[in-house]
């Protein structure tokens, strides 16, 4: 190891001096610390069931200062420095360091002591500012802050959940609820420590690398085994049988999510949740099964890709559904759904009900996002791969494929293998006749960067379904929104803001409470306090914006993938009409109070008589429509990620062809969500499968008619351009 990378590592470090441990833990005091004697007094009075069963609890929380607890400060730094992307360590290093020093510290707060020093009404002032600030670097410190510190302590605040009436793990969770079926075993190949090289022929020999065992992977390795394809599928994170599932969120984020759910933007202004887990997101999503719309079918048919009009794609969408047990009978409402079903029903906005992977069962689990510790949950564990296993497919786990061989000469390239990182030093290298990326949106065109390959559009055109929160308390019920079946109601009612199809849809969260914590506004301990109090009588709707304008996939200087990506001024204004949509339903549902995830709008508490005629609503909604969605100003999340290696008709503006081939490597397949050719607009499990389906069914048979009538329509075209520019013949 060089000097210069030694250097680079320690400044990527949350060194513990003490002047940094000292604001950290007066930064953690401030978003959560000791209420004096009078705030105690106010979160006594709020209207929650806690306060009447759980009193010495709530008042114990109340005193509780998270910046004196020095087991937690001592476990934040460690997660920040395991977790946490190195940039991203070494500007929050910067931070602390400026936080120090009374100087520099004074440029940031104002005052000219370290932030240690400030009272706590003093710190409080300052992240308030900073969380409005018209300066991008002081709303980025407050949002990341937010986010690293509230997230950290509310995934593993067991001793105050009964402070806000939250069980921690499903109560119901019990062994009398699952059996074997339900826990499907998958032996994984063993790698020695010295590594291992498959060859091209043999007794290992391997047909097919499948990278990624997801919603594309798992349906591409159950296809290609059945045909009798020798496949491999290799899998970046580990596969947890349903029944050992603690369900608690520490542990789910560490072991199921991408970076331990702690993924953002380059700017930090979208969090992002991404399984990295056996079965992909499929195993830890909330079940909705919804089909492409036709506006989205037309549209990419529109762009070449005329399949997704035909019958052919349509009994491929059957097929999936079919496996999945998808269905909508048996569905029980929850709470949340209810009061999103009642709240269209009274203003007249569309509701349907989403249909759900739970083989016909009604599968009330509020704790799927963890995993479905029933295996009633219908996702690629319990089906796709399993097809794959039982039809001879070999999988390996803990997976990390670092580059796809490719073999190159004058007129083409071609695939030969993948080498990859076992356990986080054994080396596998694979000998392979094809390979098929499906490794996520944010993880399939880093692997094709790194492997070489120089299309333009690689990376490009990422879509993520930006997503808003909004809530509202109805005080007099116990919501618990975390319990029942999840996702079972959505509404289009701002489905099309722009009258070409792309707005939002609302929806219903399981929002446990870390989650709760990061999606809406901090803007004071007292006030975090009261809220997180009020948990069960919480109801979070989601705005989940079918975004227009995309963003980009970089690799950063490890070679990791880097997302760059800012909402656009034309999908803040899709997020707009959908969150005010959401505000309406539940002031229609009869919420005593609303709010939004932005930082500059606070809370409105509606007239219990005529809400929709007092002049009051209308200036709370349109002080929504004005602070609009500024990048680091509002809460933005996103669950789902798409378009960066697109399909199309053209290598000039396409990574793969119509068959999801790359246009640049022979027998190099890309199958899973980054495909799209734009944002799906809903929940996109089944556009994913019913794609990647098509894929390996041409795989199997071979290059299909819609390639070669889709360039050949190119050619086609370009050769009458050709000759109408010859004979001099223009048209405008």
């Amino acid at each position: 190891m060089s000097d210069k990378d030694s250097a680079s590592i320690a400044s990527s470090v949350l060194i513990a001096e003490d002047k940094h441990l000292r604001v950290l833990s007066a930064l953690c005091s401030t978003f959560i610390g000791k209420l004096e004697e009078d705030e105690l007094d106010i979160l006594s009075t709020v209207d929650s069931k806690v306060l009447i069963t759980n009193t010495t609890d709530v008042q114990e929380f109340g005193n509780y200062d998270l910046g004196a607890d020095e087991e937690f400060i001592e476990k934040l730094v460690t997660r920040i420095n395991t977790v946490v992307r190195p940039k991203k360590v070494a500007e929050l290093k910067k931070l602390l360091r400026n936080l120090s020093k009374p100087r520099t510290a004074r440029i940031l707060t104002g005052f000219g002591k370290p932030f240690y020093e400030l009272t706590q009404k003093q710190r409080e002032a300052v992240l308030n500012r900073w969380a409005t600030s018209t300066f991008v670097i002081e709303r980025q410190a407050f949002r990341t802050l937010l986010t690293l510190i509230c997230s950290a302590f509310w995934l593993d605040a067991r001793k105050f959940y009964p402070a806000i009436g939250y069980p921690g793990p499903d109560p119901d969770a019990s062994y009398i609820n699952y059996d074997d079926r339900t826990s499907p075993e998958f032996k994984f190949m063993e790698i020695p420590h010295e590594g291992l090289d498959l060859p091209r022929e043999g007794e290992n020999e391997i047909d097919v690398v499948i990278i990624g065992s997801g919603a594309g992977g798992g349906v591409t390795a159950a296809e290609l085994a059945k045909a009798g394809y020798k496949v491999l599928v290799l899998e970046k994170g580990k596969y947890y049988q349903p029944k050992d599932l603690t369900l608690e969120q520490m542990d789910a984020a560490n072991c199921l999510y991408e970076q331990s759910s702690w993924l953002s933007s380059e700017d930090g202004s979208v969090s992002y949740l991404a399984g990295s887990t056996f079965g992909g997101g499929t195993t830890i999503n909330w079940s909705a099964c919804l089909k492409p719309q036709h506006f989205v079918r037309e549209e990419w048919a529109s762009k070449g890709l005329g399949y997704f009009l035909t019958d052919e794609y349509r009994r491929s969408m059957n097929m999936v559904l079919s496996r999945l047990g998808v269905t909508s009978r048996n569905i029980v409402h929850n709470s949340s759904n209810k009061i999103l079903v009642d709240g269209c029903k009274k203003l007249g906005y569309p509701c349907e009900s989403v249909p759900q992977n739970s083989a016909d069962r009604p599968h009330q689990c509020g704790w799927c996002g963890f995993g479905c510790k029933y295996g009633e949950k219908q996702g690629s564990v319990q089906t796709w791969l399993q097809d794959a296993r039982d039809y001879g497919a070999q999988f390996v786990q803990d997976c990390f494929v670092q580059k796809i061989l490719v073999e190159k000469d004058k007129d083409k390239s071609k695939v030969y293998g993948v080498q990859a990182i076992v356990c986080g030093n054994r080396t596998l290298r694979v000998h392979c006749k094809k390979v098929i990326v499906a490794a996520g949106a944010i993880h399939s065109p880093a692997l094709l960067l790194r492997s070489g390959l120089k299309n333009r559009n690689i990376g490009r055109n990422f879509f993520c379904h930006p997503t808003a929160c909004v809530y509202g308390v109805f005080p007099g019920k116990d919501i618990k929104t975390y319990t029942g079946t999840i996702l079972t109601t959505i509404s289009s009612v701002a489905e099309n803001t722009d009258g070409n199809h792309y707005g939002a849809k609302i929806e219903v969260g399981s929002l446990h409470p870390a989650f709760v914590s990061v999606s809406f506004p901090w803007r004071s301990s007292l006030q975090h306090k009261q809220f997180m109090t009020e948990y069960n009588h919480i109801v979070p709707l989601i705005v989940i914006v079918r975004d227009r304008d995309g963003g980009k996939i970089v690799c950063d200087a490890d070679d990791m993938p880097a997302i760059q990506y800012t909402l656009s001024q034309h999908d803040a204004k899709s997020m707009t009409e959908g969150v005010v949509a959401a505000l309406k339903i539940l002031v229609a549902a009869g919420a005593s109070r609303i709010g939004t995830c932005q930082n500059n709008v606070g809370e409105f508490a509606p007239s219990a008589k005529d809400a929709f005629n007092d002049p009051e609503l209308t200036k709370y909604l349109g002080k929504v429509r004005k602070a609009g969605f500024v990048a680091n100003a509002c809460n933005i999340g996103s669950s789902h990620q798409m378009g960066s290696c697109r399909m199309g008709v053209d290598p000039v503006t396409s990574v793969v062809n119509p068959d999801g081939e790359t246009w640049e490597v022979e027998n190099l397949y890309v199958a899973d969500a980054s495909v799209f050719p734009t944002a799906v607009g809903i929940n996109p499990m089944i556009t994913i499968m019913s794609s990647a389906y098509y894929i390996a069914k041409h795989i199997i048979t071979g290059s299909s008619s819609q390639v070669k009538s889709a360039v050949t329509a190119r050619h086609e075209k370009r050769r009458s351009y050709t000759m109408r520019i010859a004979n001099r013949t223009f048209t405008f």
